[in-house]
């Protein structure tokens, strides 16, 4: 048994069917029902996991980063991945084995980034426009983790979320759109920064994606989604206005929302236009109009 001391914990875990369950592999059915939380055997390392000390947890398998339980669990391999500190990096090693490294399945995007970031940045020193960022970054990855999404990554001006079954529970268009309101609210908030409120702009598209582990089978280390419905969320993200969030329809009737004004809209690089739900109007204004981002 593992002696995690007095943690109030009616069944712990041995080193051996720790190790067990480190060692299973994956097949790509078992890939895909874990990551769209129905894969039984993930659902029991979980169980497990959650008894012990302490959050925060890897997203898929619940293992702990923090506190003794963490500690112990990192000398058997469960250590946060250093591409994605949400996920543990036997999460992403069993995206690795056997030539698999993710699945297409239902998603959720959430992308989400500064209005006149261009501006900003010419108005402020660097070490400041840095400072000002980090701040977006801080509260937008808040926002996500407290509706179970994960934070794929932060570029520049932007941050994107991934929500999915094996994360978010079945209903992950909704807590989508609960995270990308709860953005909105915060960066409008005049204690946001320093110097007041972030002009964000965030957008919410639902559909099929490649979810997965992306790079060379051999070096991945991040964990990502990819495909026509991560483009489509990014270029809604960029069309929506300082404070307003929007949502498309698709997302919207997943999230089982009926009311909200409509809008169509053009997408550079698709077809046909888009139409989308505005779920919250802008109230914030960047501090500098461009004639382009």
């Amino acid at each position: 048994m593992i002696a995690l001391g007095r943690a109030g914990l009616d069944r712990r875990p041995s080193r051996a069917y720790i190790g067990r369950m480190a060692d299973q592999r994956l097949t790509a059915e078992q890939v895909r029902s874990a990551l769209m939380g129905e894969n039984a055997r993930l659902l029991r390392r979980r169980s497990v996991f959650r008894r012990l000390p302490s959050p925060p947890r890897c997203k898929l398998c619940a293992v702990p980063f923090a506190g003794i339980g963490g500690l112990v669990l990192r000398h058997a391999g469960f250590a946060r991945s250093p591409g994605n500190p949400s996920l543990c990096t036997k999460c992403l090693g069993k995206l690795r084995q056997q030539g698999m490294n993710g699945v297409e399945m239902p998603v959720t995007l959430l992308f989400s980034d500064v209005r006149g970031s261009t501006a900003l940045g010419e108005q402020m020193r660097p070490t400041d426009f840095h400072a000002f960022l980090g701040h977006f970054y801080r509260l937008a990855s808040e926002a996500i983790i407290r509706h179970d999404g994960l934070v794929d990554k932060v570029v520049g001006d932007e941050v994107v979320a991934l929500f999915f079954g094996g994360i978010s529970g079945p209903n992950h268009a909704a807590a989508a759109v609960a995270a990308a309101i709860d953005v909105a609210e915060r960066a409008e908030r005049p204690d946001a920064t320093p110097s007041g409120p972030i002009p964000v702009g965030t957008a919410v598209h639902t559909g099929e994606a490649f979810v997965g582990g992306t790079g060379p089978s051999d070096t991945i280390e991040d964990f990502t989604a990819l495909g026509d419905v991560v483009n489509t969320a990014a270029r809604l993200a960029a069309a929506a206005g300082a404070g307003e969030v929007m949502a498309s329809v698709a997302a919207a009737e997943a999230a089982g929302l009926s009311t909200g004004a409509r809008r169509t809209m053009d997408i550079r690089g698709r077809a046909e236009p888009i139409e989308v739900v505005v779920l919250r109007h802008g109230a914030v204004k960047p501090r500098r109009q461009e004639a382009a981002r």
